[in-house]
């Protein structure tokens, strides 16, 4: 059996070297949309789904029948979730209660290349920089660029893609900016953090080691 596991490698998190992509997935009625995607190794898949879904992780021979039974791969609650696959190839998944109705899709892993998108920064692209320090303990700091004025948001989310806290919410001015998050009533793990502003999101992690 395929195994796969959404807790991030220490290694990979820490060091910086891989460049991560972030995809959202949501439901339209019952399907998942898109309900094919193709990532690399260590991308970030977001789960955005109504309370009604869920998203199991299937063999392929089960995800053909429409089936339910999980493969041990990942499983989100209703509502959703955040899933980083360590393992390449095919992922298949369903949603439980309405598989039968054909609500499942794919997610194809490749392996990471060494080949990185070009780092220039285009007008009105924001910028979400990684947290510092990381490894932390309780507080790290959090710094985002805006190039233009505009609505922004920052959330914490845990492992299973629960959100923690809200550290932005509201209308930002162009430049840098700084804040900072105390996690002193939250136990050691890895941790997310989701910037969100003019229709682009970035989520980066972060480790609390106590």
């Amino acid at each position: 059996m395929k195994k796969t596991t959404i807790i991030v490698a220490l290694l990979f998190s820490l060091t910086g070297l891989s460049y991560s992509i972030t995809h959202t997935i949501i439901n339209s009625g019952t399907t998942f949309s898109p309900n094919a995607i193709t990532i690399n190794l260590g991308d970030t898949v977001i789960f955005t789904l109504s309370s009604l879904h869920n998203a199991v992780e299937v063999s392929q021979a089960t995800w053909d029948v429409n089936g339910t039974t999980s493969n041990g791969g990942f499983l989100l609650g209703f509502g959703g979730g955040i899933v980083v696959l360590q393992t390449t190839g095919t992922h298949y998944y369903v949603c439980i209660p309405h598989a039968s109705l054909g609500m499942k899709g794919t997610i194809i892993v490749n392996q990471t290349t060494d080949i990185k998108p070009s780092e220039t920064i285009t007008p009105q692209e924001l910028r979400l920089m990684q947290n510092f320090p990381n490894p932390f303990n309780p507080q790290t700091q959090i710094n985002f660029h805006l190039d233009h004025p505009a609505y922004a948001s920052l959330k914490i989310y845990n492992l299973l893609g629960a959100e923690i806290t809200t550290l932005v919410d509201g209308n930002m001015s162009a430049g840098d900016h700084r804040v900072e998050w105390n996690a002193e009533n939250q136990p050691s793990g890895i941790y997310f953090y989701q910037f969100k502003s003019s229709g682009k999101i970035e989520t980066k992690r972060m480790m609390l080691v106590r």
